[in-house]
């Protein structure tokens, strides 16, 4: 463990990376058990280190939604999604210590992950999408 009891791990230069969570943490498996939040943080990971206004990152989610179900979806659709964004799902990925999530400016970042986790994620998101195929 690192300072402040966060995960750390060694690398071959001896620099050492802390992890906000890894793999042995329950937060980890309460923020993956759903597939919304999955999505959300595979999305916010694929943003650079300043982030997405969550407003971007519901048209994104959105999108992503609509061409799974290969059907429109609508603005109504849209603000709900917005709504659980703000209110439950980042929220609960801020909690988990698994993005930076700004409600005051209405912005999300992601935060370095454990490789381990990294990899489970895009494992868990791929599988996904094999299984609607």
């Amino acid at each position: 463990m690192g300072r402040d009891g966060i995960a750390a791990d060694q690398h071959d230069e001896g620099e050492q990376t802390e992890w906000s969570v890894t793999l042995a943490d329950d937060a980890l498996y309460r923020a993956f058990a759903s597939r919304a939040r999955r999505r959300l943080l595979a999305a916010v990971q694929d943003t650079g280190p300043d982030g997405i206004s969550v407003d971007e990152l519901a048209t994104v989610l959105c999108g992503w939604d609509a061409a799974d179900a290969g059907a429109m979806r609508t603005p109504s659709d849209r603000n709900q999604l917005l709504i659980a964004l703000r209110h439950v799902h980042l929220p609960s990925l801020d909690d988990a210590g698994l993005v930076e999530y700004d409600r005051s400016a209405g912005r999300v970042a992601p935060r370095p992950l454990d490789p381990r986790v990294e990899e489970l994620l895009e494992r868990s998101v791929a599988a996904e999408s094999l299984s609607r195929e």
